[in-house]
């Protein structure tokens, strides 16, 4: 499945816990945003499998494309996802989810 690019350019994935559907019928799979890890802007994803049922459903019924998107974001979104790209890249994987990585969806 095409799920389109990342800002980098690579192609995205089908992320951690697959298609996720939005309120408007759309479909998100990463949610990606750049951060600084070791000193290096790094792009990581959003979706990762520590988050809350509630913390996934703010992403997933906010407007992604708002100038007000990564400002609004609630701090623990942030924190889990930035703990969990940290200790994947420090395992030597990518942020992003690999093909056969796929968790349940919190309830």
């Amino acid at each position: 499945m095409d799920y389109g690019k990342r800002p980098d350019g690579q192609a995205k994935g089908a992320g951690f816990f697959g298609e996720l559907k939005r309120p408007d019928g759309e479909i998100s799979t990463e949610i990606s945003m750049g951060v600084g890890i070791d000193g290096k802007e790094t792009l990581i994803p959003l979706i990762v499998p520590t988050l809350t049922k509630s913390e996934l459903n703010y992403l997933l019924k906010s407007d992604v494309k708002s100038k007000t998107f990564y400002e609004k974001m609630p701090e623990s979104i942030i924190n889990k996802a930035v703990d969990h790209a940290v200790s994947r890249i420090q395992a030597n994987k990518s942020p992003f989810a690999g093909k056969d990585e796929v968790y349940e969806v919190p309830k």
